[in-house]
């Protein structure tokens, strides 16, 4: 995928696609490895995309890719922003994102994957301020947002896949676990090997009760995190404890003992160091019940 955008973005220097898919593949790879390792090189190509998208749209306006482009970029801007916690210009980006997302739905009404970036905001930013619904400044707009991002999972070209892995995770928020592991095997059958549906499959599988099913979805996750060669051991230590859970439910209690023990033996890398002792302090609570139910037993 790479080398793919890197021609094209070589072949089409004016154009904003290939940086745009750059910048894109880069935060994915950041998502799906819990690192900062490609950071520079997702802010190099997104701000790329950004100049070029604002730079050509506005000598056609009436070019809703374009839009979508500048839009699109902002977008993954502000997400990254939000997850380097930098809260403010989150904000400021995330809010031009979606006014210039709107002015291609204006320009295109059927241009789907427009949706997505504004639904995603509508659910989310109503979800963390549903405590102040009641005021004028805070309506719900969840169930709005959500049908806006369910139309993309259906109609969408660019981000079709990305909306039906965004839906589970909502149906997770939502408690509706039948729904999320739906939109995750349902991404798992175009894309078998893909974590960006095994996670939220394993997690409604598990909340759902499903044990058994959870712990198999987890040992697959583990599989294939621990046969690449970047490893930085936090989502490693995150599936032990996960598997330690698993197994705690299903009172297989040596099983979960030795999953527990494992993610506390586990070093993870600096980067990630703080929030992996998060989890491992988990796992220690975790083993000590077990303990204390097999003295019991």
């Amino acid at each position: 995928a790479i080398e793919h955008f890197t021609t094209l973005k070589t072949s089409y220097p004016s154009s904003p696609a290939g940086s745009f898919f750059l910048a894109a593949l880069w935060q994915s790879m950041m998502m799906d490895f819990e690192t900062k390792e490609w950071e520079a090189n997702f802010y190099d190509e997104i701000d790329n995309a950004i100049k070029i998208a604002r730079h050509e749209s506005e000598k056609n306006k009436s070019d809703a890719n374009l839009q979508f482009f500048y839009g699109g970029a902002l977008a993954y801007k502000s997400f990254q922003l939000a997850r380097d916690k930098k809260y403010p210009a989150a904000i400021r980006t995330a809010i031009i994102s979606i006014k210039e997302l709107k002015k291609v739905t204006k320009i295109d009404s059927t241009f789907c994957d427009a949706y997505l970036g504004i639904g995603s905001y509508q659910y989310w930013r109503s979800r963390l301020t549903k405590k102040f619904s009641w005021l004028p400044f805070f309506p719900d707009r969840r169930k709005e947002g959500l049908d806006k991002i369910e139309r993309v999972s259906e109609c969408g070209i660019y981000s079709r896949w990305a909306a039906l892995s965004n839906l589970a995770w909502i149906y997770i928020e939502e408690k509706k676990y039948r729904k999320a592991i739906e939109c995750a095997q349902a991404g798992l059958a175009r894309f078998p090997d893909s974590r960006f549906f095994l996670w939220p499959l394993g997690d409604a599988q598990f909340r759902n009760g499903n044990y058994e099913n959870a712990s198999q979805t987890y040992h697959k996750i583990l599989d294939s995190v621990t046969s690449r060669s970047f490893n930085n051991h936090y989502n490693e230590i995150l599936l032990h404890y996960k598997l330690g859970q698993c197994y705690a439910k299903m009172e297989k209690y040596q099983a979960a003992k030795i999953e527990c023990e494992k993610a506390i033996a586990l070093k993870a890398a600096k980067e990630v160091a703080k929030r992996a002792q998060k989890k491992k302090k988990n796992a220690v609570r975790l083993l000590a019940i077990i303990n204390k139910r097999v003295t019991a037993n």
